[in-house]
């Protein structure tokens, strides 16, 4: 089966590996926690980010979660915080699990090919909400249309 992944590789994301390390890992460093306790805090954190970041959240929510997060758990000092400088490394590494996810699941055939259909968008939509009466008007009204261009 073909694969972009290799184990041998100088970087998590050829190698494969999950991001919520990498995030965790930011996430320590961006909210001073590097103790063992921490580490449950700063998963449920990285799921959530990727969680977003796989519903198309851009760096502007995630800083607004981090700021959010802040508040709520009183756990930077004022002036040191950078949510946006911090939300744009972690969207990245997000980003880049998902989409090497996503094109390992193409490689191995478990994502069908994108067919664009051959009717347009108005029938589609009209053959979903018409009668079948108003569909029959309506596809006549279109051939209409046609003979007269």
């Amino acid at each position: 089966m073909p694969t972009i992944i290799s184990k041998k590789a100088s970087n998590w994301v050829d190698r494969g590996e999950q991001a919520n390390k990498n995030l965790r890992r930011v996430l320590a460093h961006l909210f001073d926690r590097f103790d063992e306790e921490a580490e449950p805090w700063l998963e449920e954190l990285a799921f959530t980010i990727l969680g977003m970041v796989a519903a198309d959240a851009t760096e502007v929510h995630i800083a607004g979660y981090l700021r959010s997060v802040a508040r709520e758990k009183q756990v930077f000092p004022q002036g040191d915080f950078r949510a946006r400088d911090a939300a744009v490394a972690l969207w990245h590494i997000a980003k880049c699990a998902l989409v090497r996810d996503f094109a390992e699941r193409v490689l191995n055939g478990e994502i069908p090919s994108n067919e664009p259909t051959p009717d347009s968008f108005s029938h589609w939509i009209a053959s979903r909400l018409l009668t079948a009466d108003e569909l029959g008007r309506f596809e006549q009204e279109g051939r209409s249309d046609d003979e007269r261009r």
